[in-house]
């Protein structure tokens, strides 16, 4: 299942890990070979430590002990373990390509096209318009940071946008009712999109649809809702920030 790529995108705060550890942990996943010829890109770095795949209590990882390119080898530091033989591939980084990612998400979804990774949304990617609403992609839904993101893009032009994250699991409802009380669309990768065998994505629903329920659920006008005043809705984004940080 697609879901399987989308939570452990999640998981990489960085978009990028070695080798080993996406083949890992998308083995399961019957689209990775497509995944990789088409979204992934060697970096030219090499790791030096890896995630355990047996941790113990101490969780320390992995050191990489290069002796020759073909004798590598993945030491526990508290020699808890044997160590594992390692290919040269496995320990190098690997990243997502991100624009061609964008890409293919935007002409499946119908969003103008036109990214950019604005300097004052931090973990933020400005994907373009979607009749006339502005398109944003996130990676990281930890709830504290989640909440500096949706605070960081309100306080950018305070009216509604659309967001796209790879799954809702860590999204307190307390920041989706923040989302929906502003007329904001939050999309789940997960729920939504699921690659396929070209490299293309298939729509489970298309935005149009998405904002059909939204509307249906809320009874309200999307465009045109009154605004509410501005202090009030950003005291309310900072309330979310502490009480989401403190869960």
């Amino acid at each position: 299942m697609d879901r399987t790529f989308w939570n452990y995108l999640e998981k990489l705060p960085e978009q990028e890990a070695t080798w080993g550890e996406w083949k890992y942990s998308l083995a399961s996943w019957h689209r990775f070979n497509t995944f990789y010829t088409h979204y992934l890109r060697v970096e030219g770095r090499r790791a030096k430590l890896l995630n355990c795949p047996s941790p113990c209590e101490q969780g320390y990882p992995r050191q990489v002990v290069e002796n020759s390119p073909s004798n590598i080898t993945a030491v526990c530091p508290q020699n808890k373990a044997d160590p594992i033989q390692l290919k040269f591939r496995d320990i190098l980084i690997y990243s997502l390509r991100l624009e061609a990612l964008h890409q293919a998400i935007c002409a499946t979804l119908q969003i103008n096209y036109s990214a950019d990774r604005r300097k004052e949304h931090e973990h933020i990617w400005h994907l373009g318009d979607y009749s006339g609403t502005e398109v944003y992609i996130t990676y990281r839904t930890a709830p504290a940071v989640f909440a500096d993101t949706i605070c960081s893009i309100y306080l950018s032009h305070q009216k509604p946008f659309i967001l796209i994250v790879p799954t809702v699991k860590n999204i307190t409802p307390e920041i989706q009712q923040f989302l929906a009380n502003n007329n904001s669309i939050l999309l789940s990768m997960a729920a939504e999109l699921h690659l396929q065998q070209d490299g293309s994505f298939k729509l489970v629903r298309s935005i149009a649809e998405c904002l059909k329920s939204f509307l249906s659920t809320n009874g309200t006008n999307w465009h045109e809702k009154k605004q509410i005043h501005f202090t009030m809705k950003f005291m309310k984004v900072m309330k979310i920030i502490h009480e989401s940080a403190n869960c």
